[in-house]
């Protein structure tokens, strides 16, 4: 049941009804006292909070909870036919919500979506579409949907959208008058600017010029392009942000920022130099329902750092400091319910734009950033983070890493700003709401956890009567393919990979005996890749599929070609994804910085069980630690991708885990110096990436080199964990092994 628990104790169940009895004696008083909350000169109707009585309080404290008021989209006047509009960013946040809304109006909604075809496209969208309405405890609106919900197979990074031209005649002749552009990369590194510029400004240019297509003829002139921004294009400007055009030489927090007012410029100059009407809408950090206060589907946001601070949890807590995040004390963040947000944008469609032309969808007052952080510190039970007006000396490497993996949410721990609003204010969020929200959140992750992350499970007995887990997706009759994992990393690094080829293949991984797990007695003596690749075979036989297919990642590579070798019977190809493997550095094989600190660090930790004990107690910050130490496990630690370092630091976490991993990767880079190549006839595939941070591409090129059936694929934008990100690493892999899997059975 939606918004239910697992924990129905008698406790609980009394904190319930007091809490409830709480709520409706203050909502009784207030009535009795003739108090409405509404924020003052708020005009909109209003309406009580919708309580769902199967909707647990939050297990992480018990709230006084008032009466919440939201504005009544169902109160707004929409025209009695009114037109169609054509979406983009559907599947995405606000789109879906404004979606979900927009289609009890009359007229036809034509919405722009990804898709291998409309039918994939269409239940993608009414499955995103059914978890926004659960997120307000409804169901999903089907039959309106399917009355007048119109699916268009396109994508924003292509000319005109990849819309063809009879299908711009259909919509030219439907009578058009908003095209709603909600669609956006919400990514901000710039390792991933080319891909942000590429959706957020070029593919609005494709929809500009889409839209002048569809205005072409047209002597009406009231058609809109209505364009979702950002309030945070200003950048990092300070005070009053005024609901005008953003100049484009300004200093921006992130990417993202800047990719967002590069595109508010392009239309404002595209649509006057054609004569078209334009509108720029600018949502600042948007929460979920303020009706129930679910997060709505979003995980970015406040949602995103409340997120990377749970995740990091079992690290943090053991700091013998608090973290230090530097910022002003009178920093605020600007939160803004989606459900307030589409009514902005709800009205603004009913009753006309009129004149002006940029709009802040967005709060009286944004609240504490001190006391946000603080409220999240103490609800994740991390209890050590610290916001300060300037970082103490000398960083400990997990302050480090907490820098890289919250870098974006950095940039506003400074922010100082005040969203002008010409319309009349939303209702005020306060922090009633914020604790509601981080408690809803919380439950949300707690529900995740327990759900798993998409595999089934089970154990299977190695040869030695060891019991490994063992995660598998897709339809057992489909080709098998095995994902060998980097040692000591768990099955949730396979999980994209995974999900994006289940479709096509019998997708099984598993976790490598010793680490992450600590259940299987370790012996250093006897940690070489020849026992992961028995552990391979030993998986394929328990499970009884025959010849598979391969792909690895990092130094799961050593144990695919170390098993190609032993067992040639049982694996017929397989592609190599950023491989680390025993290749030694030299005049032609480059290694990465982060591959020369591993290899020092656990040359002096696999020999010496204290070093192990030392050198985790200078990570958690022990006093006294060498500075050269520290500098060395701060650079390990923050080279890989902030966003993937609660499972990439999982070996660091404690003495036995970093013992035997260090063990492991020793072995590993001490093996044969032709990492097992020259045994291996089976056709490979050997994917390198010129942004590798971890394994240098050299080392990818001269295992190839070494293959006799070797072949190199160079990704010049790809990183160290394109596969967790990238469909087309899975295209690779899917082109390189589906053939000759399905030719083989």
């Amino acid at each position: 049941m939606e918004g239910a628990i697992a924990d129905q104790s008698p406790k609980r169940l009394i904190q319930r009804e007091r809490t409830q009895a709480r709520s409706e004696s203050a909502t009784s008083e207030s009535r009795q006292d003739g108090v409405i909350r509404t924020f003052p000169n708020t005009d909109e109707p209003l309406r009580p909070r919708n309580r769902d009585a199967t909707h647990d309080p939050p297990p992480h404290g018990a709230l006084d909870m008032p009466s919440f008021e939201t504005r009544d989209v169902s109160a707004l006047n929409p025209p009695a036919s009114a037109k169609p509009i054509l979406l983009t960013g559907a599947t995405g946040f606000l789109g879906g919500h404004f979606l979900l809304r927009r289609i009890a109006w009359s007229g036809e909604v034509y919405a722009i979506v990804r898709g291998d075809s409309i039918e994939q496209a269409r239940a993608r969208l009414y499955a995103h579409l059914a978890d926004c309405a659960a997120s307000y405890g409804e169901a999903l609106p089907k039959s309106m949907l399917d009355a007048r919900l119109r699916v268009l197979l396109g994508d924003i990074t292509r000319p005109l959208c990849g819309i063809g031209a009879d299908t711009i005649a259909r919509l030219r002749a439907s009578g058009l008058r908003e095209v709603w552009h909600c669609a956006a990369s919400l990514k901000f590194e710039d390792r991933h600017r080319q891909e942000i510029i590429e959706h957020n400004v070029e593919g609005t240019g494709n929809m500009l010029a889409l839209f002048r297509a569809l205005a072409a003829g047209d002597d009406d002139a009231n058609a809109e392009f209505v364009h979702i921004s950002t309030g945070y294009s200003a950048g990092k400007v300070q005070g009053e942000i005024k609901e005008e055009r953003h100049a484009l030489d300004r200093v921006y927090n992130n990417v993202y920022e800047e990719s967002k007012n590069l595109a508010e410029n392009r239309v404002a100059d595209f649509c006057d130099a054609h004569g078209l009407s334009y509108r720029i809408l600018r949502p600042t950090i948007v929460m979920g329902p303020r009706a129930t206060h679910r997060s709505g589907t979003t995980h970015f946001g406040v949602y995103g750092f409340v997120k990377e601070v749970r995740r990091l949890r079992e690290t943090l807590v053991k700091l013998k400091h608090r973290l230090e995040l530097v910022g002003s004390e009178e920093a605020t963040a600007n939160l803004t319910p989606v459900d307030e947000c589409v009514y902005d944008m709800l009205r603004l469609s009913s009753e006309g734009f009129g004149e002006q032309r940029y709009f802040h969808l967005s709060n009286p007052q944004g609240v504490s950033m001190p006391k946000l952080v603080a409220t999240i510190d103490q609800k994740t039970g991390v209890d050590r983070l610290s916001f300060v007006a300037q970082k103490s000396p000398d960083p400990s490497p997990l302050q480090d890493l907490f820098d890289e993996r919250t870098r974006f949410y950095s940039g506003y721990y400074n922010a100082e700003k005040h969203f002008a609003r010409r319309a009349a204010p939303q209702p005020q969020v306060d922090w009633d709401d914020v604790h509601l929200y981080l408690d809803e959140y919380l439950n949300e992750l707690e529900r995740e956890e327990a759900g798993g992350i998409g595999f089934r499970t089970q154990s299977v007995r190695m040869r030695d009567g060891a019991m490994v887990k063992v995660y598998s997706c897709g339809n057992p009759t489909l080709p098998p393919l095995m994902l060998a994992n980097a040692y000591g990393m768990p099955a949730e690094f396979m999980w994209p990979l995974a999900q994006r080829l289940q479709n096509d293949f019998h997708v099984v991984t598993w976790e490598c005996r010793w680490v992450p797990t600590l259940d299987i007695p370790f012996d250093h003596t006897a940690c070489d890749s020849s026992a992961h690749a028995r552990d391979l075979v030993d998986i394929q036989r328990g499970l009884g599929l025959g010849p598979v297919g391969v792909a690895t990642w990092s130094s799961g590579a050593q144990v695919a070609l170390r098993a190609m070798g032993m067992f040639p019977e049982s694996i017929h190809a397989a592609v190599l994804l950023n491989p680390g493997v025993s290749i030694s550095p030299s005049e032609t094989v480059r290694v990465t910085r982060f591959e020369t600190g591993i290899r020092s660090l656990f040359d002096k930790i696999s020999g010496n069980y204290r070093m192990a004990e030392k050198y985790c107690e200078l990570i958690y910050g022990a006093s006294g630690a060498d500075a050269g130490d520290t500098k060395m496990l701060s650079s390990i630690l923050t080279s890989t991708d902030p966003y993937l370092m609660y499972m990439t630091s999982l070996p660091f976490r404690t003495a036995e885990s970093l013992f035997r991993y260090a063990n492991m990767m020793r072995t590993l880079f001490a093996e044969r110096e032709d990492a097992w190549t020259h045994d291996v006839a089976q056709p490979v595939v050997v994917y390198v990436a010129g942004k590798d941070m971890v394994t240098h591409p050299d080392l990818g090129q001269a295992l190839c080199d070494g293959l006799r059936n070797g072949q190199l694929h160079f990704d010049e934008e790809g990183d160290h964990f394109s596969h967790y990100y990238d469909d087309r690493v899975a295209d690779l892999v899917r082109g390189h092994l589906l053939t000759r899997l399905q030719q083989a059975a």
